[in-house]
């Protein structure tokens, strides 16, 4: 299963809907999840990337992969036990 999140560039409650779609993922065991936050979006990214470090939401997740061309996403890898 894929889960989608699209972010705007100026949202204000980043924290709050990537951790509603991490318990999202948890419960429906997601493979991945795609989130997308537009190019030219520097500071959205740092914040997104900020927030998935932290070590509470990290051990959640087994790979990170940051897309280098065309629109700016992150995917979440799972692997579930």
């Amino acid at each position: 299963m894929k889960i989608k999140l699209i972010l705007p560039p100026a949202v204000t409650d980043l924290e709050e809907r990537l951790v509603e779609v991490l318990e999202q993922a948890k419960t429906h065991q997601a493979d991945l999840i795609e989130i997308s936050y537009g190019a030219q979006a520097g500071e959205t990214k740092r914040r997104i990337l900020n927030f998935l470090n932290k070590k509470e939401y990290r051990c959640l997740y087994s790979r990170l992969v940051k897309s280098k061309e065309g629109w700016g996403r992150i995917f979440l890898h799972f692997r579930w036990r």
